[in-house]
């Protein structure tokens, strides 16, 4: 029981911990994976064990700007949408080999099944107290010097695994000599004994020879954490002589081979599909091929201001290649322009392959906030075979025809406050099951408030407007519809306005930004030097056919859904709500909201059908804090608050 005497933490204190820890801040993601402050970069090493996910993070606990110092956040999970931090898995060593820093890597379980972090040490040239330079035929003349390194729990009975002690000596100290690398770090497991009829371990680490372009190392050893036994095999493959396109520095690299796209994949879970499905085209069967499925290599090249990029290829797991030359790429992994140095996870206990990427910000008043950035929701990546009409051959690549799908993970309903959510079909009369939205007008979202939402539309283009435009051009045809989408205002004016839109003749779905009219310095589409961040859609829908979105509004954070299977993650900065009363799980004072959503769905020129639309207030993933007796010992952790629970279940806790 909690000891109310003797003890600095008493009830009262544990009460007020609970109530601050179940409101989060409006002015920041709250369902989303991040600490309470500080800056956070790369997801690392995510991992299952003993009935948790783990996720680590670079993280930079106080400022919001990158810096030398970086430690490993960790956060915990039994759901992947609930999450509790936990105190820094990894943090620099004073005179050690990642003094200055612990970059990126990987986590997976030994032979024995002790769980060991694999990372990059960094320690500046400039800091004297870390030992010699490298000899010269090692030494990458960086300002900093990259050692790998591995880290292991100290009890490994502790499922949450809360404290972790690093080995003493590296697993690889220095880089191959007289390469010419311009970098050398981020270390991902690609095979381990037993898979593909191996029997050792096998790793890559990002790296680029300087002045030509990217490469990847693969290293094997028979062991995990060997004193000595990890040594280059080759190069997995390289961008020699395209640095100009494809990245100097290929970093974080992933390699792996996702799931089948399931028939009964859904987007919308609150969407009946069969209704589309039955005025659209038929989706094509596929091939009968058998082909074996490719493999996902993925790099973020350079620097975080580029996008990642994904081939789909053949890998031979005994030369340890990847033939990047029959490959089929690069696409971007992401149409927006916030997500970087992406992970993944084998989540063999679904059977599916869940990926994750830092969510960057793009705000330009960096001194005005304790944080900066988070993770984005976890993605299970699936591949799409070939359809039955597209040709597919070995002289082709054995990619060809194949396509990467990305879809969030269906525990993200758990999230979704079903007694704050909005349903089109519940406001349509009977026997209606749609309705039509002008060009130039707009459909406010009702019910739903605040800036933590998710939503569900589908739009078709009215039937006169997916009409060829050569028979609208006659003398008084309505005009065809150009754009379908969502109109998301600013809380604070319209500087913080945006949209997100499709665009149905170039099939670019995009969010345009700072479109502000120069004479009303209203909002509007048709004003000059607008700022457009998205793309065009590999798989947009045929003609005629509806596009299914599902939109994660976190704040700031906005993520992008299609039934294609492809994300546009981007930043919206539209203040902060100017209420004091909002819902119990957005500012804890049980009082309703008078907070509208501020967003509309809107077409452009033309008509839009609009076939679907939900919307749902969202609870915030951290719904407890951890206390210092949960941290001393590891026990299981609180109870999360749920909307409508007693006070007695939202602060019920257990002790030694």
């Amino acid at each position: 029981m909690v000891q109310t005497s003797n003890t600095p933490t008493t009830l009262a204190t544990l009460l007020k911990k609970r109530v601050a820890a179940v409101r989060p801040r409006l002015d920041k993601p709250s369902f989303h994976v991040a600490p309470e402050k500080g800056w956070v970069n790369d997801p690392n090493g995510p991992l299952f064990y003993k009935g948790y996910y783990h996720m680590f993070y670079q993280h930079v606990e106080q400022g919001c700007t990158w810096s030398f110092g970086l430690v490993w956040g960790h956060s915990v999970s039994r759901d992947l949408v609930h999450w509790e931090v936990l105190p820094h898995a990894i943090i620099p060593s004073p005179g050690g080999l990642d003094s200055d820093g612990a970059f990126s890597g990987c986590a997976a379980l030994d032979d024995e099944g002790v769980p060991i972090i694999m990372y990059t040490g960094v320690r500046l040239r400039s800091n004297d107290s870390c030992g010699p330079l490298p000899p010269t035929e090692c030494d990458l003349q960086l300002p900093f010097i990259e050692s790998q390194l591995t880290a292991r729990p100290v009890d490994p009975n502790d499922p949450k695994l809360t404290y972790w002690t690093k080995t003493e000596y590296p697993f690889l100290s220095l880089p191959p000599p007289n390469m010419g690398l311009g970098g050398w770090r981020d270390p991902y497991i690609i095979g381990r004994p037993g898979q593909d009829g191996q029997d050792h371990w096998s790793i890559v680490i990002g790296s680029g020879v300087k002045d030509s372009g990217g490469t990847i190392l693969v290293y094997t050893s028979p062991e995990l954490t060997p004193l000595d036994g990890w040594h280059l095999h080759g190069e997995l493959c390289h961008g020699r002589d395209n640095g100009s396109e494809t990245g100097f520095v290929w970093e974080c690299p992933l390699l792996c081979r996702p799931g089948l796209v399931p028939d009964s994949l859904r987007l919308l879970p609150g969407f009946d599909q069969r209704e589309v499905l039955a005025s659209s085209s038929p989706s094509p069967e596929p091939s009968s091929s058998n082909l074996p499925a490719p493999h996902f290599f993925c790099i973020s090249p350079d620097a975080c201001t580029n996008p990642s990029y994904y081939y789909l290829g053949a890998y031979d797991p005994t030369a340890k290649e990847f033939d990047l030359a029959s490959s089929i790429g690069p696409f971007r992994l992401d149409l927006g322009d916030v997500v970087y140095a992406p992970n993944t996870l084998d989540d063999a206990l679904n059977n599916r392959t869940l990926l994750w990427g830092w969510a960057q910000e793009k705000r330009t008043k960096v001194d005005a906030y304790d944080y900066a950035g988070c993770l984005t929701h976890p993605r299970v990546l699936l591949l799409k075979p070939p359809s039955a009409d597209t040709p597919c051959s070995t002289a082709a690549g054995p990619a060809q025809g194949w396509s990467l799908h990305q879809a969030p993970i269906p525990e993200l309903e758990a999230l979704r406050d079903q007694k704050h959510s909005w349903r089109l079909s519940e406001d349509l009369p009977m026997g209606v099951d749609r309705i039509i939205i002008d060009g130039g007008a707009r459909l406010p979202v009702p019910v739903v408030e605040g800036p933590f939402l998710e939503l569900e539309l589908v739009f078709q283009r009215d039937a006169a407007s997916a009409s060829p435009a050569s028979q609208e051009e006659a003398v008084g045809a309505s005009p065809r519809c150009s754009a379908s989408g969502l109109l998301l205002h600013s809380f604070s004016g319209a500087e913080g306005s945006a949209a997100l839109l499709y665009h149905w003749d170039t099939g670019v779905l995009e969010v345009v930004f700072e479109a502000s009219d120069p004479h009303t310095h209203a909002f509007s589409l048709c004003a000059p030097n607008a700022r457009r961040v998205g793309g065009k859609l590999l798989r947009p829908p045929a003609l005629g056919d509806a596009l299914q979105l599902r939109v994660f509004l976190d704040s700031s954070l906005l993520e992008v859904f299609t039934d294609g299977g492809e994300v546009l993650t981007a930043r919206v900065y539209r203040g902060v709500p100017q209420t004091s009363s909002l819902h119990p799980f957005q500012a804890g004072n049980g009082q309703g909201s008078q907070c509208a959503a501020g967003l509309d769905i809107i077409s452009v020129d033309g008509p839009t059908q609009l076939l679907h639309a939900a919307a749902y207030e969202v609870q915030p993933a951290y719904g407890s804090g951890i206390t210092e007796e949960e941290e001393a010992g590891a026990v299981e952790p609180l109870r999360l608050r749920l909307a409508g629970s007693s006070m007695d279940e939202q602060v019920a806790v257990t002790g030694a």
